[in-house]
């Protein structure tokens, strides 16, 4: 028996080896088989997918605070030099203007509700009636004095302590809610928001909120002896979320971004019932509103508990890991019905895209998932994305254009679409530009490459001009 099993091994790796001299890439994770014919990635007859098949959605953008006029703004409206009127005014000035540039960056599902003066948790603390009382007490004199609460630098301190952001190296308001306090809708910014930029859009607006799992984990829940129990947290949420999500709907929206990092990591089994619960109030609350999951800043090893909850949608990270998300997919599948929120370029990182490796691993997503619809995405918001080219050289003798803005990755985000719609010969020349900066980036900061020790290889690093690479993506040729 150990014999036979030793020589089907045999016959698997000499079949393997094979494959990768033909061309072909093997993958064996389980039992699971993944064989793509990298000559063959992009051929016509396997590119009949209609645009409207394949979107590019955006999860959110950096706050107002982290723009040149922003930050200007602030200033003179702190020392007295503009009144809250004309801050007000000014700040929708400010917000407009980044939604219609995302709009003429090609974005279909435009995030709205994101815009934030400083922490976005403390935005949901006040809108669900949860903000210490300095905060609160703001909230009910207007926009203008919670804005200008937020914006005071003691607002993070007043509100609780922090916490490392998820995947990040700047830290975030963790709530403090106080003793038996029942959160309840104070407001919801996410349906004015939604309406503000429908009156002005033709893209689509897509209000985007932390959801329930992760903003009760942010709260503390679950957290150890004496700390609130999930369950209840949840439950106190409940109402609100559904209340919030009601009247997004209401509000016309068709669909709505739940951004949950927190199940993208380890979750207790016990916790899953929870969340699968939380989730079925929110759908009955707005039966008609499509909810969009997003598994940020990670990649789950099982997608059987994500897709039963009842989504329209999943986002997942495929840069995480080494592209392990890809190889979820191949193990469990993606429902052709629901949309599949493809997070293909790393929002966390300042430096441009492989665009070429990006390519590759949507080419093997594409027949791994041929019927499903894709919405192409960074890996989480771009807050994290430098707002502006610094003068000079950026680092380590890059330029300045090797650094990526907003405004750069959402253009990469229209480069993979345009490769995956109409082939990489549509876009050789980006491709060229791409190869060209990631082998400067190799050679100059080799710790801005990403690591290709996951389970995937996503990025292995070049060993010189006409190398191959071998991955989750597919293989590669680096011959120019």
């Amino acid at each position: 028996m150990a014999a036979a099993l030793c020589m089907a091994a045999a016959l698997c790796m000499a079949a393997a080896l094979c494959m990768a001299a033909a061309g072909l890439y093997f993958y064996s994770d389980e039992c699971i088989f993944i064989i793509i014919n990298t000559a063959d990635l992009f051929r016509g007859e396997d590119r009949n997918v209609e645009r409207t098949d394949i979107i590019i959605a955006n999860l959110g953008d950096a706050g107002i605070g982290a723009f040149a006029e922003g930050r200007t703004l602030l200033e003179a409206w702190r020392a007295g030099e503009i009144g809250d009127r004309e801050m007000e005014e000014r700040l929708k000035e400010i917000r407009i203007a980044r939604l219609l540039r995302q709009q003429e960056a090609g974005v279909d599902w435009i995030p709205v509700g994101d815009h934030a003066l400083c922490d976005r948790t403390l935005h949901h603390a006040v809108a669900f009636g949860l903000a210490p009382e300095p905060l609160a007490e703001a909230a009910g004199r207007g926009p203008a004095a919670l804005a200008r609460a937020l914006a005071d630098d003691r607002a993070d301190e007043a509100a609780g302590r922090t916490k490392p952001r998820h995947g990040a190296s700047f830290r975030h308001v963790a709530p403090s809610w106080p003793a038996g306090a029942q959160p309840r809708l104070v407001g919801n910014p996410w349906a004015d928001a939604f309406r503000e930029a429908r009156a002005l859009l033709a893209a689509q607006p897509v209000p985007v909120m932390i959801g329930p799992y992760t903003l009760a984990k942010l709260a503390g829940a679950g957290a150890g002896p004496g700390a609130p129990g999930v369950g209840d947290t949840l439950e106190r949420l409940a109402p609100v979320y559904a209340e919030a999500l009601r009247g997004i709907g209401e509000a016309g929206a068709e669909w709505a971004q739940l951004e949950e990092p927190e199940l993208a990591e380890q979750v207790a089994p016990e916790h899953w019932p929870l969340v699968e619960r939380m989730y079925r109030i929110m759908r009955d609350a707005a039966p008609r509103l499509r909810l969009m999951l997003q598994l940020t800043h990670g990649a789950p090893d099982d997608l059987s508990q994500p897709l039963a909850l009842p989504v329209d949608g999943v986002g997942l990270d495929f840069t995480a890991d080494g592209g392990r998300a890809l190889l979820a997919v191949a193990k469990d599948g993606f429902p052709s019905d629901r949309t599949l929120g493809a997070g293909i370029i790393d929002g966390r990182r300042v430096w441009r895209s492989d665009l070429r490796t990006a390519c590759a691993l949507l080419a093997n997503l594409r027949r791994l998932a041929p019927r499903v619809r894709l919405a192409l995405q960074p890996t989480c918001g771009l807050t994290h994305a430098p707002t502006a080219f610094p003068a000079g050289l950026a680092t380590s003798g890059l330029p300045a254009y090797a650094l990526a803005t907003a405004d750069v990755k959402l253009g990469e985000l229209r480069v993979l679409r345009a490769a995956l719609a109409d082939g990489p010969d549509a876009v050789r020349l980006d491709l060229a530009d791409s190869d060209v900066l990631q082998e400067m980036l190799r050679v100059l900061l080799p710790a801005a490459v990403p690591d290709s020790s996951g389970p995937g290889g996503l990025a292995p690093a070049r060993t010189g001009a006409g190398t191959r690479r071998q991955g989750v993506a597919g293989t590669v040729s680096e011959t120019a």
